[in-house]
């Protein structure tokens, strides 16, 4: 094409001379200049005619097939873009086994799960490269780098337990894959999977005795798994006593005679916590319990029938005298409650009763008494884990 071009020029300004003295030449560079110049000038003097405009540039990429797939009408959503036919041709050609080897596809599907990986399109890419990996390609390297990967798009994705087991089948097929082994190290941090860390960091050390970050993630995890067994050993031992204290609680109870319901528990063992906890909202999270004596602590409810009204004392002692606790409600320095508008209740006035377990009658108590002494009564029995 260039000799063409030569021939063609020396024909038109030389009449076909082939031995030209450097006069000539300087002739022909300088003719050849303005020629050049003249078309410049030329060109900027008349308005280029099919340009894209703001008015028609969607349509003029619409019709190239790289970006056909992304020109949308206006109000269609994603999945309702329109695919340009050559750029179906395209991507079929480019991931169709008929016209490429398993190497080729897999090697295809690879890069496009590196291209939605580098976008942030995680999902995508564990979706390519898990194509990539059904060619079932013989070359272990490309595979290894495929389940690498996907491990790689899986750990963004939080799913750290796939992305192990991508690193574990990358590490099969490449025993030397350092980089696979560091990312199982990471995930296996994020799971607070500690043996799991020290036998992949392990692992990489064989490979490289001097990776600082290797040694370093391991020391980390030889911290977190001591602190890990000293916090599961205080909370083994919390627990015991914890159920320790329970069962004393019961045994405390069943051996005090105290009627549950219509169940009398002395001698019993059919009590649980369960039968304990209180049901009025007032008194949740006031379960019997111990005080620092080691007597029974209640949570008790007085109830006023003529207005509808009832009182919670969370922590009622047994050795308490039901008359110490009137006296703080309605003595005389106590302000009336909002709906004794008449002042009848006053601590002289009071009289205090239980309904037997049978429901059938009131029994009065002597205020004098202590919480201890009603509760032994054989009448009475503890509703709802709340003396009443």
């Amino acid at each position: 094409m260039a000799e063409e071009w030569k021939d063609k020029v020396i024909q038109e300004k030389l009449g076909g001379k082939k031995d030209w003295t450097d006069e000539e030449r300087a002739e022909l560079c300088r003719q050849l200049d303005e020629e050049l110049e003249s078309h410049i000038d030329a060109m900027g003097k008349t308005r280029y005619k099919g340009g894209w405009t703001e008015e028609n540039w969607k349509e003029q990429m619409a019709e190239h097939p790289l970006f056909a797939p992304y020109i949308q009408e206006e109000g269609a959503t994603q999945a309702e873009a329109p695919i340009n036919p050559l750029s179906e041709g395209l991507a079929q050609l480019k991931f169709d086994p008929d016209h490429n080897t398993p190497e080729e596809v897999a090697q295809n599907y690879k890069e496009e799960g590196v291209l939605q990986f580098k976008y942030k399109k995680y999902r995508l890419a564990v979706a390519n490269f898990s194509e990539g990996l059904k060619q079932k390609c013989s070359d272990y390297d490309l595979n290894a780098q495929l389940h690498n990967n996907r491990a790689a798009a899986h750990c963004h994705l939080g799913n750290y337990r796939s992305a192990i087991k991508d690193c574990e089948k990358a590490v099969e097929l490449k025993t030397d894959y350092l980089k696979a082994v560091v990312r199982a190290v990471d995930c296996a941090t994020k799971l607070n999977s500690w043996d799991e860390v020290f036998h992949w960091c392990d692992r990489g050390l064989r490979l490289d005795p001097t990776n600082q970050k290797l040694k370093t993630d391991r020391l980390t995890a030889l911290k977190e798994k001591k602190l890990l067994e000293r916090n599961a050993r205080k909370m083994a031992r919390d627990e015991n006593k914890k159920a320790t204290e329970e069962q004393n609680l019961i045994n405390a109870i069943k051996n005090s005679g105290v009627q549950l319901g219509s169940t009398v528990l002395k001698g019993s063992s059919s009590i649980s916590l369960s039968d304990l906890e209180p049901c009025h909202p007032a008194a949740q999270g006031s379960r019997v319990h111990f005080n620092e004596s080691g007597e029974l602590v209640w949570p008790v409810m007085l109830l006023y029938p003529e207005h509808h009204e009832t009182d919670i004392i969370q922590e009622f002692p047994e050795s308490d005298h039901i008359i110490d606790h009137l006296e703080v409600i309605f003595g005389k320095e106590a302000a009336p409650a909002p709906w004794d508008t008449e002042h009848k209740y006053q601590v002289n006035n009071l009289h205090v009763f239980f309904e037997d377990k049978e429901k059938t009658k009131l029994c009065k108590v002597d205020p004098n008494q202590t919480l201890q002494q009603v509760l032994r009564d054989p009448r009475y029995h503890v509703l709802g884990g709340t003396p009443g």
